[in-house]
């Protein structure tokens, strides 16, 4: 149960955006408290994604998402390298495949120079040497329990059923089946359920329009096929189907961009968008027919009516709304984080109770056979994302049978 006190900050939402605003504002001196309505952190969106880190390369020009894409790739090569998380800078190539999309790049190379296996159909390509893959679990598990050592609370299986601001001392208290808490501000970052807690609030400002993406992962056996990540050329819609590389030598096709109106991921795709995604890959890199595929999932995109994403500071009642992140929560998580901690400082005015830290300090972990993580004082982690799950448990039992 959760105690009834205050904090600074209450965080909703234990995503990969909430877990880097948790670490960041921790980090900055402020109290916090993140609630999850799930059993465990990173369930839902965060659970489905890519684990690449983009550069913002097809993201609208002038917008909030560009601004904390960029930002992100300015901070989090540091952090990721203090925490000691694996990633890897393979780049990507971006490939026409007709004289329309062609028309679309404005550098045209040989794909042959960099990407021996790919469909001599290919008309041209760019490289994009930015681009990066990070385990897309474990980085934002391993800022939370950054924050948590560092006296951050964090209570999962704690649904928030209402919220009701004092007006003459400006707080806010926020009821959930765990107990009551209050808040000098309340940060909604509930993913593909922030449109529900932002009516809680009393506020109705989006709307969120689910949109499945699906995968098929492809034994270690694939990982010299790429060098880098094979992108098509973008749409106004989606940046297409990738293949892809995770930071533990899987090769990956993904995702699709279906609409539904489900906000839960289904644990397995059907057979029409496997043979479609199968033949997707044959066709671009012919050689991945070779190999076996070893898994595949679902992951479900926030997305909302509007392009860009929807950050709303609310400091007549103290109240931050971090929405419609989309497809690229984890690629912008430290910029949206950065962008949070700005708005809180200077639009909310609210300064941190504590001392702001002045490093970043590795957390130990240990990966166990039964697909969780340990972490120190007991906590432990259940892996929910297929990419770390395949790459690390896979790995673990093909060395202990040695």
């Amino acid at each position: 149960m959760i105690t009834d006190q205050s904090y600074d900050v209450v965080i909703i939402g234990g995503g990969v955006v909430g877990c880097a605003t948790l670490f960041h504002l921790t980090n900055s001196g402020y109290n916090c408290l993140m609630l999850e309505k799930n059993k465990h952190l990173v369930s839902e969106a965060s659970a489905g994604n890519s684990g690449m880190l983009h550069t913002g390369f097809d993201a609208p020009l002038g917008s909030l998402e560009l601004h904390c894409i960029q930002q992100c790739q300015l901070l989090i090569f540091d952090i990721l390298n203090r925490l000691d998380l694996p990633y890897n800078r393979l780049g990507a190539t971006m490939v026409a495949w007709d004289s329309v999309q062609m028309s679309k790049l404005p550098i045209i190379i040989q794909h042959s120079m960099r990407e021996p296996n790919l469909s001599r159909n290919a008309t041209g390509a760019i490289h994009i040497p930015g681009e990066t893959i990070v385990d897309p679990w474990l980085t934002p598990i391993v800022m939370a329990e950054h924050a948590r050592i560092r006296g951050a609370k964090i209570c999962t299986s704690a649904l928030v059923n209402n919220v009701e601001f004092n007006d003459s001392n400006r707080t806010w208290n926020v009821y959930t089946n765990k107990g009551n808490v209050g808040s000098k501000i309340v940060i909604n970052c509930s993913g593909l359920y922030g449109d529900i807690v932002e009516k809680i609030a009393g506020y109705s400002s989006f709307k969120i329009k689910p949109r499945k993406g699906q995968y098929l992962i492809f034994s270690k056996t694939a990982k010299d096929v790429i060098s880098s990540s094979i992108l098509p050329v973008p749409t106004e819609i989606t940046k297409g189907v990738i293949v892809f590389k995770s930071v533990y030598d899987n090769v990956i096709i993904g995702p699709t961009a279906e609409e539904t109106e489900d906000r839960h991921a289904s644990p397995t795709i059907d057979s029409i968008i496997t043979t479609r995604l199968r033949n997707y890959g044959k066709k671009t890199v012919p050689s991945l027919s070779k190999h076996d595929i070893v898994h595949m999932y679902t992951g479900v995109r926030p997305a909302t009516e509007n392009k860009d994403y929807q950050i709303i500071a609310r400091p007549d009642r103290n109240w931050l709304t971090v929405g419609g992140i989309r497809s690229t929560g984890l690629s912008g998580c430290i910029g949206i984080a950065d962008h949070i901690l700005s708005q809180v400082k200077d639009k909310f005015g609210i300064e941190p109770s504590k001392s702001c830290w002045e490093s970043i300090h590795k957390v130990n972990f240990n990966f166990t056979k039964n697909g969780t993580v340990m972490f120190p004082h007991g906590i432990e982690h259940l892996i929910t994302h297929p990419l770390t799950f395949t790459g690390v448990t896979r790995q673990t039992i093909s060395q202990s049978n040695l």
